[in-house]
């Protein structure tokens, strides 16, 4: 484990940070709602409750309440994590991928019609919600959330109330994601009935083009690598909570964190540019994805704190290449931030949506792992490099696109669709940036 640093923030003078810390906090109010916050604005394609963005956003802001303590902070997560509870899976529905005990993907209440009337269109409930549960991270995002939480207010009423999701997640975690092989990864499986639409890649970046091996799915189960990060952070900060509540519990988890750790370590493990690194993913527990991109760097911010020292998944005799490679030009660029996928991958694509273009709460997860573990120049440069991409747009804009000559632009899809303008994840990053 590694002692943590920290960086001093110095804006550049053609950085405004009052008015960026102003904007992102304006847009956080904007996008809250009953049941926590929507991932964007009602203008945009993401205005409803996603599990794994609700779940990022609520950690970054927690992050931020204990540097300025605003009570609006603990009212969003609150809400956010009781959502969740209500509307995590009871039954298996091969329609919507409803497994007992996994925390929603998606959820939407109207505005579901561009996804109800596709050729594949998503199965919608007999109670007229649209309810999609392909996300492979929202569980062990949730469980995060939860516990930080709870380590944050010691609101026992709350942790009380959510104990019985946190089980029926667990063993969702255990005994309904899909495993094979050693049976200690998470991963996931499509199962989908043939008249019914949903996700292919169940990850963050969770366009199909982003999991291609010679321009093919790669066989499934797939365990990603920051999913490994995140199951590990769950499993070690459940263990320590129930050292008080549930002994025989606190200990299965803490054992079980300590294998997952062992086993990802020998598996996902690879070397590019003669440093160590981690694979894209494990496919079919038979081989890796050996794409280099940003998401190994999610392992260092999943990463559990012990008396001002940090413990990720990843073993300290790494981390230092894995911030290394990071920071090498074909993945960090100074105009804009670290790109999701190297500029010498034969998919690289700096105008593409997960192959090449730079993502602010990815950037925001990385910067917050390199400070963990005692790299605060790095990441203050990735930070700088972020708050300059999102300055040029003076919006919380979903993602960005920085060219080979530097240059920022704005993401476009070939259909004519733009990026999502005011994006709660990245609102939360740059208040975590700026605060």
């Amino acid at each position: 484990m590694l002692k943590q640093s920290h960086s001093k923030h110095e804006p550049p003078p053609d950085l405004d940070l009052t008015f960026l810390r102003r904007l992102a906090y304006k847009t956080i109010l904007e996008l809250e709602t009953p049941l926590g916050i929507n991932a964007s604005g009602k203008e945009d394609r993401y205005a409803a409750f996603f599990g794994r963005d609700s779940m990022i956003t609520g950690l970054k802001l927690l992050k931020v309440y204990k540097k300025t303590p605003d009570k609006a902070y603990l009212r969003i997560i609150e809400k956010t994590l009781k959502t969740a509870a209500r509307l995590q899976g009871q039954s298996v529905n091969l329609s919507s991928g409803e497994k007992p005990g996994k925390i929603i993907h998606e959820y939407r209440e109207e505005g579901y019609s561009h996804l109800s009337k596709r050729p594949y269109n998503w199965y919608v409930y007999p109670d007229h919600t649209l309810r999609n549960y392909d996300s492979v991270d929202a569980t062990p995002l949730f469980l995060i959330l939860a516990a930080e939480f709870y380590n944050t207010t010691q609101n026992g009423n709350l942790l009380q109330s959510l104990l019985p999701t946190v089980k029926k997640a667990f063993n969702y975690l255990e005994n309904f994601s899909p495993k094979r092989g050693n049976k200690l990864f998470l991963e996931y499986q499509l199962h989908r009935t043939g008249d019914h639409g949903g996700l292919v890649n169940q990850g963050w970046m969770d366009s199909v083009g982003s999991v291609l091996i010679n321009r093919k799915l790669p066989r499934q189960p797939m365990a990603l690598v920051e999913v490994q990060g995140y199951y590990f952070k769950s499993l070690k900060l459940w263990s320590g909570i129930f050292e008080s509540i549930d002994k025989g519990f606190s200990v299965k988890l803490g054992e079980k964190a300590n294998r997952l750790k062992e086993e990802f370590n020998k598996l996902f493990i690879m070397k590019t540019h003669d440093l160590y690194y981690f694979a894209q993913a494990l496919f079919a527990q038979e081989a890796i994805i050996l794409e280099v991109r940003s998401n190994p760097g999610h392992c260092l911010w999943a990463a559990v704190e012990n008396n001002g020292y940090f413990e990720s998944i990843i073993e300290d005799k790494y981390i230092s290449d894995i911030i290394k490679r990071l920071m090498e030009p074909d993945l960090f660029t100074e105009s804009g931030g670290i790109r999701t996928l190297s500029s010498e991958s034969s998919f690289f694509d700096p105008f593409s949506y997960h192959n090449g273009s730079v993502w602010p709460f990815d950037n925001g997860l990385i910067t917050e792992g390199f400070e963990n573990f005692g790299f605060g120049r790095e990441a203050e440069r990735v930070r700088q490099a972020v708050l300059h991409g999102v300055n040029k747009f003076a919006t919380p804009v979903e993602l960005y696109c920085v060219g080979i000559d530097g240059r920022i632009n704005e993401y476009l899809e070939k259909n004519g669709h733009f990026g999502a303008h005011k994006q709660a994840w990245t609102a939360a990053t740059i208040l975590d940036f700026t605060t």
